[in-house]
């Protein structure tokens, strides 16, 4: 069962310049704007806010992922390169601070209890926003909510989604008015993902697909989550998503699972039967949709990516070292249907050829199951997939026939 993590408040005091009236007078009024639209009182009183140049700013963001996930978020990176996801040596803790600093104009800090914001004000809507996340903080505890272990991405990216979500269903009430509830939560995912759309572009030049993906996703995806739970059951029902939290970004994805409570299938392996050979398991975790379509976008247009991720039931990737070995990524996924295995199966045979590998066999996907191998010169992979069950298992050639066998076990 995962439990909070207690974490120590380890970062230096911010820069303790006085605000000026005016900007004084913008933080009551963005407090008073956050607290009337989300129907939520300020339980601790007002809440700080810092302006800070870009080198402190992008400085704090960098103590709060290191602190809010640091360690995970390396052992992840090791885990997506020995999975061909990420370049070896990628520093996904890192990309994330990045991604963030020049993602946002200002931030909430729940270490720091203040709103953070850099350079020149934006307008009340952005950071009201960030005010929503400080009401959140106050009434939900959001170091409870994130900081959780053992690690598990997907339900991390479940629980930003809502985070990220309520922020910004807030936020777009307050630009648009009534109009935002005239819109079907069609009209809002589309508009999300239009606002989003030259944002991926620029992103992708410097950042993975992966990251991209999963940042708009907490955004477009946990907006229309957010506003289908208002529309049924009000701010109180949105409460309720922090008080019993979605588990999977396929909750956040299909909104009637989540009002189904449909959990993720438990995926395991035998990790007795590795540990045997020598394997010690160094981290793992399931990846979900989010996580699946993300890896996907590496290869397949977006379109592709997002159905064959779309079948996903649950699955976990794990990253296995033994001394003077190649690392071995073993990955199993559980879909709902074969048809769905198939799907997944065809799309990640098109992103292995992207990222030049070839087939070391006849590459023939057909029937109920399938056993398909490549190489990109330097690692093979082999992939297996039966009824609904696939197996990815990627490492050096002599260890990856016998994890196979391991992993089926």
């Amino acid at each position: 069962m995962a439990a909070p993590l207690v974490v120590a408040r380890t970062l230096p005091p911010l820069p303790g310049r006085p605000l000026s009236a005016e900007m004084e007078a913008v933080r009551a009024r963005n407090m008073r704007a956050a607290s009337d639209l989300r129907e939520l009182p300020f339980k601790t009183g007002d809440v700080g806010m810092a302006e800070l140049s870009g080198w402190e700013y992008g400085t704090r963001t960098r103590e709060m992922a290191e602190i809010l996930g640091g360690d995970e978020l390396r052992a992840l990176s090791k885990l997506a390169s020995a999975g061909g996801v990420l370049p070896e040596g990628t520093d996904l803790a890192t990309l994330a601070a990045s991604f963030t600093a020049a993602s946002a104009g200002a931030t909430y800090s729940p270490l720091d209890k203040q709103v953070l914001l850099v350079g020149k004000f934006k307008g009340d809507s952005l950071l009201t926003h960030e005010f929503v996340h400080a009401l959140q903080d106050q009434n939900f505890d959001l170091m409870n909510l994130l900081v959780v272990r053992p690690y598990d991405f997907d339900r991390t990216e479940a629980v930003f989604a809502i985070i990220e979500g309520d922020a910004m269903n807030v936020q777009r009430r307050m630009e648009e008015g009534d109009g935002y509830g005239r819109k079907s939560l069609d009209e809002i995912t589309k508009q999300e993902g239009a606002r989003f759309g030259e944002y991926r572009k620029e992103a992708e030049k410097l950042f993975p697909p992966l990251l991209t993906e999963t940042f708009i996703f907490r955004y477009r995806d946990g907006a229309r989550l957010v506003e289908a739970v208002r529309r049924k059951s009000g701010e109180r029902g949105v409460d309720e998503l922090f008080r019993h939290p979605p588990t999977t970004s396929e909750q956040i994805l299909h909104p009637e699972k989540y009002a189904a409570g449909e959990p993720a299938r438990d995926v395991r392996l035998d990790e007795a039967a590795f540990a045997e050979g020598g394997w010690h398991n160094v981290t793992s975790t399931q990846l979900g949709e989010i996580g699946v379509r993300g890896l996907l976008m590496a290869g397949v247009p977006r379109e592709t990516a997002v159905r064959a991720a779309a079948g996903w039931g649950g699955d976990r990737a794990y990253l296995f070292e033994r001394p003077n070995s190649t690392p071995l990524f073993v990955w199993k996924i559980v879909w709902d249907k074969p048809s769905d295995a198939v799907e997944f199966f065809r799309a990640y045979d098109k992103l292995e050829h992207q990222r030049g590998a070839m087939h070391t066999d006849d590459g023939s996907i057909v029937g109920e199951s399938s056993d398909v191998a490549w190489t990109d010169g330097k690692l093979a992979t082999r992939a297996q997939y039966k009824g609904d069950t696939v197996f990815i298992i990627r490492g050096a050639d002599e260890d990856v026939e016998k994890a196979l066998d391991l992993a089926k076990r």
